[in-house]
């Protein structure tokens, strides 16, 4: 259950140091213009680099939780 706690603690406190402008974006914008040419979509613009940062965060953030919400109570 620690794990748990500290995995969501970790993305939530990295996903506001992206939204807040701590994190530089030239160091995470190649990972995400090469993952998005990997799945065959456009690159975002430099102007939605940062929000599109925190949308892949929030969502495996959500993912992880649900999968394990299933675990525990489906399986």
């Amino acid at each position: 259950m620690a794990v748990i706690i500290a995995f969501n603690a970790v993305l939530i406190l990295l996903a506001l140091a992206v939204a807040r402008g701590m994190v530089p974006m030239k160091s995470v914008g190649g990972l995400v213009a090469g993952f998005h040419a990997t799945i065959g979509i456009t690159p975002p613009t430099e102007k939605q680099l940062r929000w599109v940062i925190v949308a892949w965060i929030v969502s495996v953030l959500l993912i992880v939780d649900l999968i394990l919400l299933l675990f525990v109570y489906v399986f």
